[in-house]
């Protein structure tokens, strides 16, 4: 590579002196045209010794699997939807800690409610979100 690029820069520069010791008049543009076709091949010449074959032959698929963020997605989500209730059932006037932990691939997320008022922070949870939206439980609030 750095062959090639002080070929290109020995090209241009002898071009360039060219260019200054050569009459302006007469035959000046295809000497001009001369002098860009030879710094253009000295540019490509490297080209045709490139070994093609063996560039052909290299693997440019990557082993590399993409990460799997499905997990923290469907925690951040079940976080966020416990946050949500905890505040409704908070503007109901319901004290409550909710807790929904991601379902599995055929499971139902689980979720429990942690209030001195089961039935009816239970009863606002499955109409915000569904009867059979979640598995659902209560227990006791934590002390």
């Amino acid at each position: 590579m750095k062959l090639w690029a002080l070929n290109v820069c020995v090209a241009c520069i002898l071009a360039g002196a060219l260019d200054l010791f050569l009459p302006r008049q007469g035959s000046f543009k295809s000497i001009k045209t001369v002098l860009a076709l030879y710094i253009l091949v000295s540019v490509v010449s490297p080209a045709a010794g490139a070994d093609w074959a063996g560039l052909a032959d290299l693997s440019f698929e990557s082993t590399v699997q993409p990460a799997d963020y499905s997990d923290y997605v469907s925690g951040y989500a079940c976080q966020s939807l416990a946050r949500q209730i905890e505040e409704r059932l908070a503007a109901e006037g319901i004290e409550a800690e909710v807790d929904i932990e991601p379902g599995g691939e055929n499971a139902l997320p689980a979720a429990t409610i942690c209030t001195d008022r089961p039935d009816e922070a239970l009863e606002l949870a499955k109409e915000l979100l569904g009867e059979t939206a979640c598995s659902w439980q209560t227990a006791p609030p934590n002390m």
